[in-house]
């Protein structure tokens, strides 16, 4: 008979309890996050389908802009993610884009180099400037809505900004950055 000393045994067990658990957290996870998209998606769709909305003259022509632009947003749904991108309009935040407004705005030739935020390598860095982010003042200015926002349309692991620190390092580096552009360099007399 074989005999398997009862600590191989604990330690199975707790590795297959902890297997279990683990399992089941992500499932659940993944199932919800599942769950909220297809939501989404039938509001969106309800949205689309409700002509009350459009039955009514609009008070004014930003809202026809704004239902005209909840139409095509809703057609452009199921087409590729880089167009949608690529628009830098200034929106509600609910509606899945980013306040460049609240943020601010910038260009390639404002670009900082976000590779030195702990993180973000080149492939990441170069969705961010497909986005629109390209300094560290405006990643300082980001709050949990435009974290969950960059991370969908950069499509980063969740909660990866939070915990490596992007905000704050940005803050550190932003301000490490206006302080070198506003004191002079000063030579020590002999």
């Amino acid at each position: 008979m074989i005999s398997i000393p009862l600590i191989y045994i604990e330690v199975f067990f707790l590795m297959l309890t902890s297997f279990l658990i683990g399992y089941f957290f992500a499932f659940f996870y993944q199932k919800s996050k599942y769950l909220r998209k297809v939501n989404k998606l039938q509001r969106l769709i309800n949205l689309d389908k409700t002509e009350d909305d459009f039955a009514q003259a609009p008070s004014s022509e930003e809202d026809h802009f704004e239902k005209f632009r909840k139409v095509a947003k809703l057609k452009n749904l199921g087409k590729s993610k880089k167009n949608h991108v690529k628009e830098k309009t200034v929106s509600v935040v609910n509606d899945g884009e980013l306040d460049f407004e609240r943020i601010g705005t910038a260009d390639e030739t404002d670009a900082d180099n976000l590779q030195k935020i702990i993180g973000i390598g080149p492939f990441t860095e170069e969705k961010l400037n497909n986005i629109g982010i390209y300094t560290f003042e405006q990643i300082s200015k980001f709050n949990s809505n435009d974290i969950e926002i960059v991370t969908e349309l950069i499509q980063f692991f969740p909660d990866r900004i939070i915990n490596d620190h992007w905000v704050s390092k940005a803050k550190m580096l932003a301000e490490n950055k206006r302080r070198t552009f506003k004191e002079p360099i000063r030579m020590k007399k002999a």
